[in-house]
């Protein structure tokens, strides 16, 4: 009877966080095609949870060896790749001022919408808004929980 009443506890607890897990934030953007980037972070599952939660995108694989671990998201048309490696050391403060990648950018259909969805769930605007220019595309670039910039162009 113990362990009948250990294995019903146990089921209910799986079933309890699958719910939570099933819960999934809705897409902040839309139209994008063939979308990817893939970052260096400290912490994969802290970064997984702001792109889950901020971005609307899906767990899709997670995986680890040795020394890395790797998650992959994706929704909406974008896949980002998560890198969590036991010997990567920081870039420095601000992307801008190192040589090599600064930012990553996606074309979204609505960037208005896309733009009144990340402010409500509170992302660094880090750059921006700034409107069509004869040379130009509307945009405006975001900072993920690890600093990392996104730039955002409508279409």
């Amino acid at each position: 009877m113990r362990n009948i009443c250990l294995l019903l506890t146990l089921v209910l607890l799986a079933l309890i966080e699958g719910q939570a897990a099933g819960a999934k934030t809705e897409p902040a953007f839309t139209g994008v095609q063939g979308a990817f980037f893939a970052l260096s972070v400290a912490d994969g599952e802290a970064s997984a949870k702001w792109y889950a939660e901020k971005l609307g995108l899906a767990v899709d694989m997670r995986t680890k060896s040795d020394k890395i671990a790797v998650i992959v998201l994706s929704g909406s048309g974008l896949v980002v790749e998560l890198l969590q490696h036991d010997d990567a050391v920081a870039l420095g403060k601000d992307a801008i001022l190192a040589h090599g990648f600064v930012k990553a950018g996606l074309v979204v259909e609505n960037l208005d919408k896309t733009l009144a969805v990340l402010k409500a769930r509170n992302v660094q605007i880090a750059y921006g808004p700034y409107p069509a220019r004869a040379n130009s595309m509307s945009n405006f670039i975001i900072k993920d929980n690890a600093g990392n910039l996104i730039q955002f162009f409508g279409k």
